[in-house]
């Protein structure tokens, strides 16, 4: 999408203008952008005055001269309604719509904000908002938001692209963020989204040059294809992507509703969306501030192997322990780097990683930078953190050795700071590293750097979702038998079985197969056959045989008197392998969740199964394996053989094409698969499905 009009405007018309800058409103939008150097042409839109501070004064905007490329809108819905249905088209091309009083009431403001929709569409406008705080192109003055923080001489500004759907908190985050000297460039209040949304503004940025790390706060995600889109664009120009996602809990959820209007889809499945787009999410915002400001401080890395250094062994521990948790590699130190440290350390520290180089090196600015070079110059390391508390003495000296160090050596470094003071502190705001004060933390955030370049590696170039089979047919999908043509038609392999409609048909199959079977009642109707007693396993004989079928037969009407019945099913029996589950909940949002775990009667209690939106590659498909407790179980856990794991990952990826070529299903749940040893495949043994009504 082209925001030029949006971001680049050659002419901006504030509808609502007054002279009043010292309320929100038109008044106080208009002073910041005449002040902040914005050189195209501004008009102002008021009808009870020829003059707002110091511009002409227009009396409506359809008189006023066009083409306009974004149109401010700080006045009452009523008056924005009538204006947009005065215009002609073309006459504006962007609407930034400040107010409220929409969809964030619900009921009669959802049906003002759906016509203020189909208005703008007749019109060919795009829209921000309603209920934005504004947005805001630093580096070239464009400053049409009513934060308080732009009420000031100088703004600074960062390769930060940072969209919020709430306004207060994205311009409070900013305003911190300036504390911690960090700085963005593009702030997008996003509002209630009516149009157009979180991705759009992402989408429309990712290739600036001028952006080089997009953050969000996200209260809900209304075009999951498009963040998805959005992600893999951000992904290719390796531009992180860090959300804070907030209504986790029911409270939280319910609140996001009545701030935003929106409907929050399920926190699991956007948290497994993040994790395979390679976005990262913060957990607070001063998370998501840390985790920005260690992005746009340091290179790209080539790798996970972290030095941690520090003068006190506590914070060197901390820093260990949370980079440990978050993956990363912390090798001994080799012997060939023990010269260059001892060269410069007390002859009573240890030459080691995590390295302490002792309390007398809190005095020592230059012997601590020293250290941090002959970690980062040699090739056994692609990243460090250095761990200080306190520092007052020597802390300028440190900074200024730290500097160097950074700018001759391509490698990212954070520093943990633990109460600097106020002088270095205030130069800590314009370091070209990243300072955190908690060692944890800083080791988190640099973490973040290492993992999302990793995953970077892995993804770019990465072999596509490919269809694995042509399907051209179509399925009714309405009956078990027909449900069952589906599965094969993809490659699923399931049990020899039959649908058995009279006993005489169980028997037949029964004689066929020469061992035990399985009989389970045939229902789109019955969910949970084997709590109602609809599956018995392990007949041996015809006596079974016959009093399995009625019993579940029996069962099946007692439980369920009006579900369709379409027979009783009878298979053989699967009894060697590892039970997996291959799930499929069809998200409002994203579409078709694959969800991959343990199987068997466990699952629900396990809880361990892993996510990813549908189609999936071989390789997105073997990734949610093997974070889940079933990789361990397919590689031989025990002693165990190991598990036919290709054959899994290949009915994972057919699977997924079933469910993303057909939606007319909203859930799938295939548990268990049996998985074989190595090379003797896999089998579907039961399966459900669940289909629009």
């Amino acid at each position: 999408m082209d925001l030029t009009p949006l971001f680049e405007p050659k002419t901006v018309a504030v509808v609502g203008a007054s002279d009043d800058y010292t309320r929100f409103g038109g008044g106080m939008l208009l002073k910041f952008l005449l002040s902040h150097g914005y050189q195209g042409t501004v008009l102002a839109i008021n009808p009870k005055r020829d003059e707002v501070q110091g511009l002409k004064s227009y009396p409506s905007l359809d008189v006023a001269p066009g083409p306009i490329d974004l149109a401010v809108f700080a006045v009452p819905a009523g008056i924005i309604m009538k204006t947009i249905e005065n215009i002609e088209p073309g006459h504006i091309k962007m609407a930034l719509i400040l107010t409220s009083g929409f969809a964030e009431l619900g009921g009669d403001g959802e049906k003002l904000q759906e016509r203020l929709v189909e208005l703008c569409r007749e019109k060919n406008i795009r829209a921000i908002g309603p209920n934005s705080l504004g947005v805001v192109n630093i580096d070239n003055g464009l400053i049409t938001n009513m934060s308080q923080f732009f009420d000031k001489e100088t703004l600074d500004s960062g390769t930060t692209a940072l969209i919020s759907q709430s306004g207060a908190f994205g311009s409070s985050l900013i305003a911190e963020s300036d504390f911690h000297g960090v700085h963005y460039n593009y702030f997008v209040s996003s509002g209630n989204e009516a149009d157009l949304e979180f991705s759009d503004f992402g989408s429309g940025l990712v290739d600036y040059d001028n952006v080089d790390v997009f953050c969000g706060y996200l209260e809900s995600i209304r075009n999951g294809q498009g963040f998805i889109n959005f992600a893999e664009q951000a992904l290719k120009a390796h531009k992180p992507i860090v959300v804070l996602k907030v209504g986790s809990s029911d409270v939280g959820a319910e609140a996001a509703r009545s701030h935003t209007g929106s409907l929050v889809g399920s926190d699991a499945v956007a948290d497994s969306v993040f994790k395979t787009c390679n976005v990262i999410r913060a957990d607070d915002g001063i998370d998501l501030l840390e985790t920005v400001k260690v992005l746009s401080r340091t290179p790209i890395s080539k790798g996970t192997r972290l030095a941690i250094l520090s003068h006190s062994g506590g914070a060197g521990v901390m820093a260990a322990d949370a980079a440990v948790a978050e993956g990363m590699t912390i090798n001994p130190l080799p012997d060939k780097l023990r010269p260059g440290l001892i060269e410069v350390l007390p002859a009573y520290a240890v030459p080691a990683n995590p390295l302490d180089m002792t309390g007398s090196a809190s005095l020592q600015g230059k012997l601590m930078a020293d250290c941090v070079r002959v970690m980062l110059e040699s090739d056994e390391y692609d990243a460090a953190i250095l761990c200080v508390n306190l520092v007052w003495r020597d802390g300028m000296a440190l900074i200024d050795e730290l500097t160097k160090v950074v700018n001759d050596i391509d490698k990212p470094f954070v520093m943990s700071w633990i109460a600097p003071n106020a002088e270095a502190n205030e130069r800590l705001k314009t370091a070209p590293f990243a300072a955190i004060n908690d060692p944890a933390r800083a080791a988190r955030a640099l973490c973040r750097r290492l993992n999302y370049d990793k995953r970077c590696r892995e993804m770019t170039g990465a072999p596509k979702a490919k269809r694995p089979i042509d399907v051209n047919a179509s399925f009714n999908l309405a009956n078990v038998s027909e449900q069952t043509k589906a599965l094969e038609a993809y490659g699923v392999q399931l049990p020899q079985q039959t649908l058995a409609t009279d006993i005489d048909s169980a028997q037949s199959f029964f004689d066929d197969t020469g061992g035990a079977v399985a009989l389970k009642i045939a229902s789109p109707d019955i969910a949970h056959r084997t709590e109602i007693g609809g599956v018995v396993t392990g007949i041996a004989d015809y006596a079974a045989l016959d009093k399995a079928y009625d019993t579940i037969l029996a069962n099946a009407q007692t439980h369920h008197p009006d579900a369709q019945i379409d027979g009783i099913l009878v298979q053989e029996m699967i009894t060697d392998g590892v039970e997996a589950l291959i799930g499929m909940k069809r998200d409002a949002t994203f579409g078709p969740m694959i969800a991959v775990g343990a199987g068997g009667t466990l699952v629900e209690l396990l809880g361990d199964v892993q996510m990813a939106p549908a189609p999936l590659s071989a390789e997105q498909a073997e990734t949610l394996i093997n974070n889940t407790l079933l990789g361990k179980l397919l590689s031989g856990y025990r002693g165990g053989a190991v598990m036919d794991k290709a054959a899994l990952i290949e009915m994972i990826v057919k699977v997924s094409w079933l469910v993303a070529d057909n939606d007319t299903i909203t859930e799938l749940d295939i548990n268990p698969v049996m998985v074989r040893p190595k090379g003797q495949g896999c089998v579907a043994v039961d399966f459900k499905f669940a289909l629009k009504s």
